[in-house]
């Protein structure tokens, strides 16, 4: 009898035991659900309205998901780059969300990520693709990389300017071997002769500061001109003021990579159409990385690191109020709080890769993005 109530005690002891190791079990995996990282994220520089707002989006995304975001600017230079990451990893951050903006750093910050087991995804500036391909296979710590399709981004607004009735462009952006702008003028090159247009010139510059100078020589030189794509909205004014020297405002603008001021202009009717999409990333990419942080990482179909590109979408005088209520009205993000959340398993235990290619798929139109905030 007595050996009896030992067995009975023992086994109210050992279940007591492993009922304890389940509810602490449990209370782990909330305390992951839970935990705040601290992200580095860098932008190529401060103080021009298109890259504050790569920057601005990624602190959002960081604040939404309750994390810690440290920032750093590169000052457009591939030395303060690489060094941004160097900091970030000295100072032990969880993570880093990364614009590899100086293509050749990319490989070099890929390595030290590696070295330092510090976890990195790649957003709106991803790099070169034969660099990411290098790297990607034996690299553990390579969450991803989403950006826009910049060629696209080219070829769309080449058939807006064929379909406008214009047979020559000129060409106006940032520096040589940037291989962002490369892929515009890849695009819209390819698009534009293909349909019996001709690029008459291209200027590059290192800097907007150089457009309006590089724009009223190119312009001076072919007066007759049926149009200018303009690579980014950066290019945009200088552009614009070129034009207006010249006596030249009659040459309609196209342009790539909207900001508010070039949202203006389209207003105005100086631009005639642009398309934007590409600051997207920025929210979606640092999901990811929480993502991995919390052991849920989001891999393709062949389980390696996914690279996801964003669709460009046109804004036009139809739809620039609507463009301008979501993407540049204070207080107001493109993507809102909770379809931002519904990307993180923190948020969405049912989250997966095809949600992410769902949603790059038919929920970032400029349509889509309005119904989100319900409109």
């Amino acid at each position: 009898m007595k050996r009896s109530r030992i067995r009975q005690i023992a086994s109210l002891i050992a279940l007591v035991l492993a009922l304890t190791m389940v509810l602490a079990a449990c209370g782990k995996k909330e305390a992951d659900g839970e935990k705040v990282y601290t992200i580095g994220f860098n932008t190529w520089g401060a103080g021009v309205p298109i890259l504050d707002l790569f920057g601005d989006e990624t602190e959002y995304a960081l604040g939404v998901l309750g994390m810690n975001g440290s920032r750093a600017s590169d000052n457009f230079t591939s030395e303060k780059e690489l060094e941004n990451v160097q900091n970030f990893i000295a100072s032990q951050v969880d993570g880093i969300a990364f614009q590899a903006s100086a293509d050749p750093v990319l490989p070099q910050a890929a390595d030290a990520c590696l070295k330092a087991k510090i976890p990195f995804v790649l957003l709106v500036f991803v790099g070169d693709d034969a660099d990411r391909a290098q790297f990607a296979p034996n690299n553990d710590y390579y969450v991803g990389a989403v950006n826009s399709d910049l060629v696209y981004d080219g070829e769309v607004l080449a058939q807006s300017a064929l379909r406008d009735g214009h047979r020559t462009a000129c060409i106006i952006g940032g520096n040589i071997g940037d291989n962002n702008m490369d892929q515009r003028i890849e695009g819209f090159t390819r698009v534009f002769t293909a349909g019996g247009g001709t690029i008459i010139d291209i200027a590059r510059c290192t800097s907007p500061a150089e457009c309006l100078e590089k724009a009223q020589a190119m312009l001076s030189a072919h007066r007759d001109v049926d149009c200018v794509y303009a690579l980014v909205g950066d290019f945009v004014p200088g552009t614009i003021g070129a034009e207006d020297i010249l006596d030249l405002a009659h040459i309609p603008v196209y342009a790539s990579c909207v900001d508010l001021v070039t949202a203006n202009y389209i207003k105005e009717g100086r631009v005639a159409e642009g398309n934007d999409g590409i600051g997207l990333a920025a929210v979606i990419a640092p999901a990811m990385l929480i993502n991995y942080l919390d052991g849920h990482p989001i891999t393709a179909p062949g389980g390696g690191a996914p690279e996801f590109k964003t669709i460009p979408f046109i804004v036009n005088r139809d739809n620039v109020d609507d463009y301008i209520s979501i993407f540049y009205t204070q207080g107001v993000h493109p993507i809102p709080d909770d379809l931002l959340k519904s990307l993180t398993w923190r948020f969405n235990n049912n989250v997966t890769y095809q949600t992410y290619v769902d949603l790059i798929a038919s929920g970032l139109t400029l349509e889509a993005l309005l119904s989100a905030h319900g409109r």
